[in-house]
């Protein structure tokens, strides 16, 4: 098994494994398998597919972007969840992040990619993010993404905090273009405090494609996603990349020349959501142009963040009910947050 091949998270083609992704994950076992819309049908679907993906050389972890609102990938399941943002302004951020965190446990996904912690800063995230963001104070961001990670926590699933070091100030979505924030100590400031109050709790942060006055998206930049998040503000948990095959890093070379900067950058677990018939190129790029050292860091990064999910999963007071209820439970809260 190829240590570097750890070092991904890959995102799968439909409501069950192939035969063609079955090959590269025997070949190229990956630390993560994200699932999207596309992968979830029914619940018993799921189930199929979540023990197909846990039983797959290396026991992968499953993560899903469970945010809720614009970003709920159990829609047609379930139902809507609220937003964050709903979920925040009625103060039952930790309720949202109980039930999110059901919903995961139910179905064997161990991390949930949220909650959101940029700023909803008017003309920029405001309007790009909209409902994924809890508002725009940093001290009101901070508090929603500690009661979420609380709830998401009780029922024994993981979260992580993005996007790091912050989209509040972005004007551009990243999934098509790259945002270049202007350097204001002021305001970044303002955008790392939900993360620096929030990270030891979370574990892991996700690293964002934003860049900086230098045209480098933090996701490639050692300057952020290491000198940044490890040495000013301490962090010691894993850093995700966000998605590498995201419109903001088209400049930056094939997805193989990605991949390496940005384990050379700092991101410990890179992730690939589409293409991963390009995987096996991109674990030979790690293999081959990041230093033996940086990948030991990273996987023992990630090993320290999957003994944390453990300890999560040891203590969860998940309850065990029929899924009616469980949506039933949804419907009502999102009921009574819309009714504040």
């Amino acid at each position: 098994m190829s240590a570097a091949s750890r070092l991904f998270g890959a995102g799968i083609g439909g409501t069950e494994l192939s035969r063609f992704e079955r090959e590269i994950f025997e070949e190229h076992p990956p630390c993560a398998v994200i699932l999207f819309h596309r992968n979830i049908g029914t619940a018993d679907q799921l189930q199929r597919l979540a023990s197909e993906v846990r039983r797959l050389a290396g026991s992968p972890w499953l993560c899903v972007d469970q945010e809720g609102g614009p970003v709920d990938r159990f829609r047609d399941l379930l139902g809507p969840s609220i937003s964050l943002r709903a979920a925040a302004g009625g103060g039952s951020a930790r309720r949202a992040g109980e039930l999110a965190g059901e919903v995961c446990a139910r179905f064997g996904i161990a991390v949930d990619l949220a909650p959101v912690v940029d700023r909803a800063v008017p003309g920029a995230a405001a309007e790009v993010l909209g409902e994924r963001v809890a508002g725009e104070d940093p001290e009101t961001v901070a508090a929603a993404a500690a009661d979420f990670l609380e709830g998401l926590h009780s029922r024994g699933v993981g979260g992580c905090l993005k996007h790091f070091p912050g989209l509040g100030r972005a004007s551009l979505d990243t999934h098509f273009a790259l945002p270049v924030l202007a350097e204001d100590a002021g305001e970044a400031a303002r955008d790392l405090h939900p993360f620096a109050r929030t990270m030891e709790k979370a574990g892991a942060v996700m690293i964002s494609h934003a860049a900086g006055e230098d045209g480098v998206p933090a996701s490639l930049s050692r300057a952020r996603a290491t000198d940044l998040l490890r040495g000013r503000l301490g962090f010691a948990g894993a850093a995700f990349s966000d998605d590498l095959e995201m419109g903001a890093l088209a400049a930056f070379g094939g997805l193989p020349e990605r991949c390496a900067e940005a384990a050379r950058a700092g991101c410990d677990l890179l992730f690939i959501c589409k293409e991963i018939e390009g995987l096996p190129e991109c674990v030979r790029a790690v293999e081959g142009e990041v230093p033996a050292e940086r990948v030991a860091e990273a996987s023992a990064r990630l090993d320290q963040y999957a003994d944390h999910l453990a300890r999560l999963a040891r203590s969860a007071v998940a309850p065990k009910r029929p899924l009616a209820e469980l949506i039933a439970d949804m419907r009502h809260f999102a009921a009574s947050v819309a009714g504040i």
